[in-house]
């Protein structure tokens, strides 16, 4: 990796983000590697975070009977939290002033307001520098949270994989690798972008008393009718959000469920397809799933409500607040004006950053206990060291047990029920379940001690590893070589194959143009058969990545991590089924109103058309030069995320054997050094993303200074007209970033569909002769799955008695591999038992 420009840039180049520039460049121009990414600061690194927050979460369990997980990271990152959060506070507050000098600047065109009028070019002025100064408080800001958000997630990622690595055999026993991926995965990445939302739980009360205050010295009493309004709605959103926590708490326990046992499929994958259990997986998994998404709807729809209610609720809260003054005191259009700017902003506060806050703390704090209860979990006590003792001692011991129990008690996995047992020295430990870490032969050999050059080619000669290490060099050429063309087998970074098929870009393209098509033509209720289409296309994209994987040949299973499968299974999975949905819905429906707020500003002055095209072109052009190293940053840091899973699936399939040579720590560096590449992908991913969120503001900015000024210089005596078209420039300004962002994200969120697809168009086994029967009608799987024999029906062809006959076998891992056995002949005549053996040899370090 390279050395970060952010360690030597400016304050105005960190303020700007500019020293992303070189970054930008190069992935607009070219394909980005691994070696192009970043260095993270030493501040985030894995090591540093974990060593904070596990110092005081020790001192936690130490000074407390009831330790709060919380206490150990408010201690941690409180203070910074709130700066940032201050930050926050004073960005929107500028967002309450603004209506008051929109207010002032539409007085300016009452014939009987003429010293208002001699002012109205210094009204202006303040108001575009009011927006200049929101986008240097807020961007920091937001970033910042962000950035503490992933420093938290870093430093629990951390603290839970210690912990795996010290709990008790028993509890281990009771939790499935699954859980461990669900709780690393769907829970801490929370932490990542809802941090930003956090803050808005108190300051949306705060603005909201600012705003009535300033709408009481305006509309007197009548403000008070819009405020009901959006109350009774914010309690309707309120009854919505709890209904939605109760589905989505009893789908992660059905998530829970499905992923526990994909995650023993995908660890037993040979198991699985020796005895034929594909369909049985298949079907267990899918009535899981089938649960799964029956909550996903409801939840789904519940969420529509809330985002939909952001959208219908601003016409009658503005109707609320108005009408009853215009009643009474007749219709005055700076009060009116001034009231549409002050109810925009409060129905962002109350109907979208007040909930959203809310949600967040929710979500955030059932994190952090789900993670404290996995912290408290009973540990793996190690045996007595006695330097008096020369061997194994047990003393007065009680226990009940067989001869793999008496191993696992010898080496402390589980405990006796009374006496001792002492031991000095090591001790040696092959496991009987073949276990090899990720890595080359050479890591493997020597599990983290000095090497030693002499040593390791005595090791290698031994086991006589010189011909296996050559080929191993072989197939990993193979694996590298470029591949044909039409469907292919390629990786990204060499790392991770992945299969490319023409179809694939064309489905991307019926969903694109379907959704568009779907949500224009369904009119006011596009909203439910959107959501219902895009979950059933989740259904179905799941289902079909579960059938291929299930038959694809273990010669391209052998080539993917089960870290990888996994993810594919949780977070893009989650993706599709909570995330796609609804940022799809948004992006298209701010894209209408943007749409139609520019076409009636053009329609009012021609002007301001002149001023519309070109904002849109710089968009365009800016958002085609940011968007392809989004996208490579992204399938990046996609591509990082799965070693961290893949490291935890090995060290718990290994952790017997970790323990019994005393490599924990090695394999606490090795996961840190995962976390630390993905953290590099990321950081470097909300930095560029935070580039391109300043730029696309400050056009806008540009964009509202032109429209303000060629209001204030062309317009004449209208306080109507200027009124409409600085109220629908403001409302375009924060609606179009708003839907930029949102269309960011789409495209972040269908990398996600590109990479279930990749697994989707994996090849398939040859179709096997043997013809599965289904289950009963009422989908309840069957005790036994029955192979229905089509030699049955041919009585001259059917044996008597059982033989299997093998002449000249040849196998391979892969088609161009070498071959693992070669010219093998036996025979096996009926009723005679064979028993199949085979042996790892494997020699440690030291050993």
């Amino acid at each position: 990796m390279q050395r970060s420009p952010l360690e030597k840039a400016s304050v105005v180049s960190k303020l700007f983000f500019s020293w992303t520039r070189p970054i930008l460049k190069k992935g607009y121009r070219q394909r980005l590697e691994l070696s192009d990414i970043y260095q993270i600061p030493s501040a985030d690194s894995a090591d540093n975070l974990s060593e904070i927050l596990e110092r005081e979460w020790d001192r936690e369990l130490a000074s407390k009977k009831n330790p709060k997980l919380i206490n150990a990271l408010r201690r941690c990152f409180f203070w910074r939290f709130m700066f940032y959060g201050i930050l926050l506070y004073l960005g929107e507050v500028t967002k309450a002033v603004q209506p008051l000098l929109l207010g002032r600047i539409i007085a300016s065109y009452d014939p009987d307001n003429k010293v208002e009028r001699s002012i109205a070019i210094y009204l202006g002025i303040g108001l575009c520098l009011l927006f200049i100064l929101r986008t240097l408080l807020l961007h920091p800001a937001i970033f910042g949270l962000h950035h503490i958000g992933m420093q938290m997630r870093i430093a629990m990622f951390s603290l839970i994989y210690k912990k795996t690595l010290k709990l008790s055999s028993r509890v281990l026993d009771k939790i499935s690798i699954g859980q461990l991926v669900s709780l690393l995965s769907n829970n801490l990445n929370k932490f990542d972008e809802g941090l930003a939302l956090a803050h808005f739980v108190w300051i949306a009360p705060l603005q909201v008393t600012l705003l009535m205050g300033l709408l009481w010295e305006l509309l007197q009493a009548s403000a008070f009718y819009g405020l009901a309004l959006l109350i009774v709605l914010a309690l309707v959103q309120a009854a919505l959000g709890r209904m939605m926590m109760k589905y989505r708490d009893q789908r992660a326990g059905k998530i829970n469920e499905r992923l526990a046992i994909t995650s023993e499929m995908i660890e037993n994958i040979q198991s699985v397809k020796a005895y034929c259990w594909e369909e049985a997986m298949e079907k267990m998994i899918e009535n899981l799933r089938k649960t799964e998404l029956k909550l996903t709807r409801k939840a789904a729809y519940v969420r529509y409500g809330n985002s939909s209610a952001f959208f219908f609720s601003g016409f009658f809260v503005v109707l609320c607040s108005v009408l009853p003054c215009a009643l009474n005191k007749g219709i005055i259009l700076r009060k009116i004006f001034t009231t549409i700017s002050f109810c925009i902003v409060l129905r962002m506060a109350v109907t979208r950053q007040f909930p959203w806050a809310v949600q967040t703390w929710y979500d955030s704090i059932g994190a952090i206990n789900k993670i404290q209860d996995f912290l408290q979990k009973q540990e793996f006590k190690t045996l007595e060291y006695n330097l008096t003792t020369t061997e194994v001692v047990m003393e007065n011991v009680t226990a009940f047990w067989d001869e793999t129990s008496l191993l696992m008690m010898l080496m402390g996995e589980l405990e006796p029920s009374e006496g001792k047992i002492k031991h000095s020295g090591r001790i040696s430990f092959c496991s009987q379940f073949s276990w090899i870490m990720p890595g080359t032969i050479k890591e493997n050999i020597i599990f983290g001690i000095c090497y030693d050059e002499y040593r390791y080619r005595s090791v290698i000669k031994a086991c006589q590893l010189e011909e296996v290490a050559a080929s191993l060099v072989v197939l990993w050429l193979l694996k590298e070589s470029p591949q044909g063309k039409g469907n292919s087998t390629g990786s990204t970074n060499s790392s991770s194959p992945f299969i490319i098929t023409n179809t694939s870009h064309f489905y991307f393209l019926y969903i694109y143009v379907g959704v568009a098509d779907t949500l224009l033509a369904l009119g006011l209720i596009r909203g439910l058969p959107l959501m219902h289409s895009l979950i059933t296309v989740s259904k179905i994209l799941h289902h079909k990545m579960l059938h291929s994987v299930l038959h694809a040949p273990m010669s391209t299973l052998n080539m993917l991590k089960a870290g990888e499968i996994l993810n594919r299974f949780s977070k893009d999975t989650a993706i599709l089924d909570d995330l796609l949905p609804l940022t799809i819905f948004d992006f298209i429906q701010l894209v209408l109103v943007v749409i139609g707020a520019i076409a009636v500003v053009s329609v009012l002055h021609p002007y301001i058309f002149l001023a519309t095209v070109p904002v849109i072109t710089a968009f365009i052009l800016l958002r085609a030069y940011f968007l392809p190293t989004c996208q490579q940053l992204k399938q990046l840091e996609s591509e990082g995320r799965s070693p961290i899973f893949t490291h935890l699936v090995t060290s718990l399939r290994g952790l017997w054997t970790l323990r019994a040579f005393g490599r924990q720590p090695y394999f606490e560096t090795l996961f840190h050094k995962a976390l630390n590449l993905h953290t590099a992908n990321w950081f470097l991913y909300l930095s560029t993303l935070r580039w391109f969120q300043i730029r696309i503001e400050m056009i806008f900015v540009i964009f509202f200074i032109a429209v303000t000024f060629i209001s204030i210089l062309t317009t004449g005596e209208g306080e109507g007209k200027v009124g409409i078209i600085l109220t629908l420039a403001m409302n375009i300004m924060s609606t179009l970033q708003w839907a930029m962002n949102s269309s960011i994200d789409v495209d972040s969120l269908m990398r996600s569909v590109s990479r279930v697809f990749k697994f989707i168009d994996m090849p398939t086994e040859e179709s096997k002769s043997a013809k599965l029967i289904k289950p009963s009608k009422d989908d309840q799987l069957t005790k036994f799955m029955i192979i229905e024999n089509q030699h049955v029906k041919k009585d001259d062809l059917w044996p008597l008695g059982g033989q299997i006959t093998v002449q000249n076998l040849i196998a391979k891992y892969t088609d161009n591999g070498n071959a693992i056995l070669e010219n093998i002949s036996f025979s096996i005549s009926p009723g005679q038992r064979v028993r199949f053996q085979y042996y790892l040899l494997c020699w440690t370090w030291g050993q």
